[in-house]
């Protein structure tokens, strides 16, 4: 055998196995982070879909380096969608893996539309006018449902609206 022959895979130690493949997750991570934010446990669940071992030391390595931030994936996240309503976008952070503490406090502390506002822009979504038919009223009060605002309110908006005309 020639000297510049390597050794098989096999026969190379576990130790150094194990150190690259450390490597080659937290290069994989930062090419995921490059492009848009994780959630950690998003972050998390394509790491171990990808190389089928559990990446706690990567993501610790990127939690201490301020590469992977709950928080700031959730103000992120909420600025984005401001539009659907606090109540579908607490959901969609729950199913990112966003504790519920945190949801609750970044969903308090934002601004969200109020519900007049909202009232015009899904009028204009839909492409109605006041005064309100019955069929439309009731399209206007799903759609504002589903954001999260509440029912009584809601009715007592669409009846201002179909008064004014």
């Amino acid at each position: 055998m020639s000297a510049d022959v390597k050794p098989p895979p096999a026969c190379v130690p576990i130790a150094s196995r194990i150190i690259s493949d450390v490597d080659k997750v937290y290069a994989y991570a930062l090419k995921l982070l490059n492009g848009h934010d994780f959630s950690v446990a998003d972050l998390q669940k394509r790491l171990e879909l990808k190389f089928g071992i559990p990446p706690d030391a990567t993501i610790q390595q990127l939690l201490q380096k301020n590469f992977l931030n709950d928080r700031r994936f959730a103000e992120n996240y909420i600025a984005r969608r401001k539009h659907r309503g606090k109540a579908v976008v607490s959901q969609e952070l729950l199913a990112h893996g966003i504790p519920g503490s945190l949801i609750v406090e970044m969903v308090g502390r934002t601004e969200w539309p109020s519900l007049r506002e909202a009232m015009e822009a899904k009028m204009k979504g839909l492409n109605l006018r006041a005064p309100l038919q019955l069929r439309d009223a009731a399209r206007l009060f799903r759609a504002l449902h589903r954001l999260g605002y509440e029912e009584d309110a809601i009715r007592e908006e669409i009846e201002n609206i179909n008064a004014q005309q």
